[in-house]
């Protein structure tokens, strides 16, 4: 069944022969749309499936009326959906494992041998026909709009103002309350910091040694005086 008026397609040919006497190749060529369905709404169609077609007795490519070549549906037809993809095409030789490769086939192009993109690199995995040369560069667009200019930096000044004026300003939710009961102020980080790294280094270097007697309380006042110097605590015990 031929496609409807107006759908760009594009006449996919191919040829192969026997390596060792040059009989014509007995095999299929399947073409499988790596889309599921493509809706052309302009003409009020959806295609979808794949296609399977055998080589003649010559060796070529044929539709299902015997004639050399198959149309193809264009890969990049304007207002198609989805707007770009690609043909994978499976060709079965008789004497020769499948080979698979993929081509995109362009709107522009009338038509397309198979055997001059699959037989180019077949160590690659895709192949991309080329519509043809790129032609002159078109004028340049309009200019859009003048935007706004551009506003002064943010000074650190400015932003302290902002953020005292914001932790001054009312705590409806009890948002700023509740932080500062959780973690540790800001104010003191680098007395915190300062005071972990002397904790990480005098365990790093040499363990800490409790010493004395349980029963007299020596020991208890030796554990003291090491966790006060180290700024754990603040030893305010009398005798």
């Amino acid at each position: 069944m031929p496609f409807p008026p107006g759908i760009p397609t594009v006449l996919v040919t191919y040829a192969a022969a026997a390596p060792a006497g040059g009989d014509p190749a007995r095999g299929t060529v399947e073409f499988v749309p790596v889309a599921p369905a493509i809706a052309l709404p302009e003409h009020g169609i959806v295609f979808s499936g794949r296609g399977l077609y055998t080589l003649d007795d010559a060796g070529r490519l044929v539709d299902t009326d015997g004639t050399p070549g198959v149309p193809l549906l264009a890969c990049d037809i304007p207002g198609a959906n989805p707007a770009e993809w690609v043909w994978q095409v499976t060709i079965s030789l008789e004497g020769a494992g499948p080979r698979r490769f993929y081509i995109s086939l362009s709107a522009t192009q009338t038509e397309v041998d198979l055997g001059d993109v699959d037989q180019v690199a077949p160590s690659r995995a895709y192949y991309v026909t080329v519509p043809g040369p790129r032609g002159e560069q078109g004028p340049p667009g309009p200019e859009g709009p003048q935007g706004p200019p551009a506003t002064d930096a943010e000074t650190p000044a400015g932003a302290l103002e902002k953020i005292a004026a914001h932790a001054a300003a009312a705590d409806p939710h009890g948002d700023r309350a509740w932080a500062g009961g959780q973690f540790y102020p800001l104010a003191q980080g680098n007395d915190l910091l300062s005071r972990v790294a002397a904790i990480e280094a005098a365990g790093a270097t040499t363990p800490q040694t409790v010493a004395g007697s349980r029963s007299d309380g020596t020991a208890l006042t030796n554990l003291l005086t090491t966790l006060a110097a180290l700024g754990l605590i603040t030893d305010d015990t009398t005798e």
